[in-house]
């Protein structure tokens, strides 16, 4: 009588499978601050759900961050293979409930004989058969049918334990396709975000090399009509040189996001894109003691290893329950007929039968078997107790981590605007000066560089604020759910 504990083995292997998925690397992109972004970065709180607009020939697409979002979940083939899994596990499940249902199998045999067998007589008894001491059994074709019906009556209880330790598993397995997909949504907010921060960096350099441009133009005609030394004249030009390189850098920057974006959100390389949401402001996070209540009841991780502890108690029940007896119905009908004439044979030529059985199988002694499987399965679940305490200490840790680092983060933003504004008013003040002749050119041109520092630096806190606020989202876990069509549930609807 086999009940397949093999299951629970298999199905602890999806489980890891589905939930370390992104777990790599992941979080390390949170505490990442790029050295580019943009000026020009308006408020992106009205972020709406919209899907990507695509132009009718297809070559260019405006993308808003909830359709990259969609995009990706559609797209992902992490996120693909989790499903796959979720399937993996609901046939388990399925298969495990099979063991209450009775099974019938058909059979059927057609045999010919080339050579009958023979049965040997003794010599003795040879004289009454006319001195033949050897006779052919059967006829020159042999044909049989049997149907066979099993039923586990009773099985102490080990149908019961599978079936809820493979649906316990699929509860899990579900759960860590959620938090795979919370790792492939935070991917695609940091590719995004890492779009618009490339792109305001190249604008930033764009301006800054056009205002280059025009200090070296009037450096030069100053220099012509003698107001200028050659000193002024050369930091001029030096400083255009300097302001080419980051430029070409920037180019090459935005066009690697951009091919990183596409790809998150499975794309085209050929398509052109046109974000149309920007990094703005975030609102200040919620209490601590309130984000660590969310993350316990939201996060799917943690989720997934109490699932996973309910999976280990009933392995030990499933273990234990190998110690009772076990009781099987079975039936047969069978059909026999053998003939050598005709092409089919006669009613005379078959015979029938069937047969009712009922059989009871206790393991008295099994060379103590049971107990070592019982000790592993127990040792199994306190292993998965240690590890529901260690992700929540490890979640609770990293609930803390991200509210500071994004509160740092806010305070740094709201630092670097007042730099932009009075770097502003000194390049408007130095420009006024050169106007009245109280002031050199590169007296603006420095004006200029200190703002043109001060709004990439703005940029870079833009970017850290909402990337902080993204990976605190991530922690908390749980942001996914219900925003993606699960491979799982497509296949159930073609069903």
């Amino acid at each position: 009588m086999s009940y397949r504990k093999t299951l629970i083995t298999a199905a602890l292997m999806m489980l890891m499978f589905a939930v370390s998925g992104f777990r790599a690397g992941s979080v390390a992109a949170t505490v990442t601050i790029a050295s580019r972004m943009g000026p020009e970065l308006p408020s992106a709180s009205a972020m709406g759900p919209e899907l990507p607009v695509q132009d009718a020939a297809g070559e260019r697409m405006a993308l808003s961050l909830n359709g990259a979002i969609e995009l990706g979940l559609a797209s992902d083939e992490v996120l693909k293979q989790a499903g796959e899994s979720i399937l993996g596990a609901e046939a388990m499940v399925r298969e495990a409930k099979s063991g209450r249902i009775p099974t019938i199998d058909l059979a059927a045999r057609y045999g010919r004989n080339i050579l009958k067998p023979v049965m040997f007589l003794p010599s003795d008894m040879g004289d009454a058969f006319g001195g033949i001491t050897k006779i052919e059994i059967g006829e020159d074709n042999d044909v049989s049918a049997a149907a066979n019906l099993t039923w586990n009556a009773w099985t102490g209880g080990r149908v019961s334990s599978a079936i809820g330790a493979s649906s316990a598993i699929a509860e899990a397995v579900r759960s860590g396709e959620i938090a795979v997909a919370d790792f492939v949504k935070f991917h695609i907010q940091d590719a995004y975000y890492l779009v618009l921060l490339a792109d305001a960096t190249l604008k930033i350099n764009e301006a800054a090399l056009g205002t280059t441009l025009e200090t070296v133009r009037v450096t030069r005609a100053g220099y012509t009509n003698g107001t200028v030394s050659k000193f002024d004249l050369l930091r001029a030009e030096v400083e255009l040189q300097n302001r080419e390189t980051p430029l070409i850098v920037a180019r090459h920057d935005l066009e690697r996001v951009l091919f990183t974006l596409k790809r998150r959100c499975g794309i085209d390389p050929a398509v052109e894109l046109s974000l149309s949401d920007s990094l703005g402001y975030v609102d200040e996070p919620e209490e601590l003691d309130r984000l660590i209540d969310r993350m316990k009841g939201s996060n799917p991780e943690i989720i997934s290893a109490e699932h996973r502890i309910r999976a280990t108690e009933m392995n030990v029940k499933l273990e234990k329950s190998a110690r009772w007896p076990g009781l099987q119905i079975g039936a047969n009908y069978i059909l026999q007929g053998q003939w050598s004439d005709d092409v089919s044979p006669d009613t005379g030529n078959l015979a029938h039968s069937s047969a009712v059985s009922a059989a009871l199988v206790w393991p008295i002694f099994d060379g103590r078997r049971s107990k070592a499987r019982i000790d592993r399965a127990r040792a199994d679940m306190r292993t998965a107790e240690v590890e529901l305490g260690r992700v929540s200490k490890d979640k609770e840790l990293a609930v803390r981590v991200s509210r500071l680092t994004l509160v740092n983060a806010i305070s740094a933003l709201q630092g670097r605007e007042e730099a932009v504004s009075l770097a502003e008013e000194a390049y408007r003040l130095a420009e006024v000066r050169l106007l009245n002749g109280l002031a050199t050119p590169l007296e603006r041109l420095d004006a200029e560089l200190a703002m043109t520092t001060a709004r990439g630096q703005y940029a870079q806190a833009l970017y850290a604020a909402n990337i902080a606020e993204a990976a605190l989202e991530l922690t908390l876990g749980g942001s996914t759910a219900g925003r993606y069509r699960s491979v799982a549930r497509k296949e159930t609807d073609d069903e």
